[in-house]
């Protein structure tokens, strides 16, 4: 849905470079992106690469814009609610409260999990295994990480001895 101006502050995690940008210009919405100072070169390539492809279709590279990773233009950010319409914090609970608290443009709070993986019972259950174990073990403070597994009833009683012993645990 068309919003305008989507401000997102988020972390280093440069899929949400591109994440962020495919929803926005598929909505119809312009977005001003704040990654972590740990990405901003890899976020600065994928942001130049979105504005050739915007440029290719004739669609305005403006679009779609990269702040320097400089903690100041945070707080510049959630100041500017004459220019921008709605913030979105993507990342750790710290990241997330402190946009609520100082933000006078309106947020949409993403929460930081509740992440969920379903197994389907016609899944490959050695992968289902693995997928599950990765998304929760290899970096379990993530506001991504895995919080939930759903398992077909089918297959449950397969599944979760699989799932006890995936990845050595």
């Amino acid at each position: 849905m068309p919003l305008g101006v989507v401000g997102v502050i988020y972390e280093s995690r440069p899929n949400v470079t591109v994440d962020v940008a495919s929803l926005c210009i598929r909505s119809g919405n312009v977005c001003v992106l704040r990654g972590g100072s740990d990405a901003f070169d890899t976020n600065t390539i994928l942001v130049s690469l979105i504005q050739e492809s915007l440029k290719a279709f004739g669609v305005d590279v403006n679009a779609v814009q990269l702040l320097p990773p400089d903690r100041s233009l945070v707080a510049d950010l959630l100041g500017a609610e004459k220019y921008v319409d709605i913030i979105i914090p993507r990342g750790s609970q710290q990241l997330i409260e402190y946009v609520r608290e100082n933000s006078r443009v309106p947020v949409i709070e993403t929460g930081a999990g509740v992440c969920h993986t379903y197994v389907e019972k016609t899944a490959d259950l050695d992968k289902a295994a693995a997928i599950v174990t990765n998304a929760k073990v290899s970096r379990p403070s993530v506001c991504n990480a895995l919080d939930t597994v759903l398992v077909d009833g089918e297959v449950a009683a397969d599944f979760l001895p699989r799932l006890a012993t995936a990845g050595g645990v």
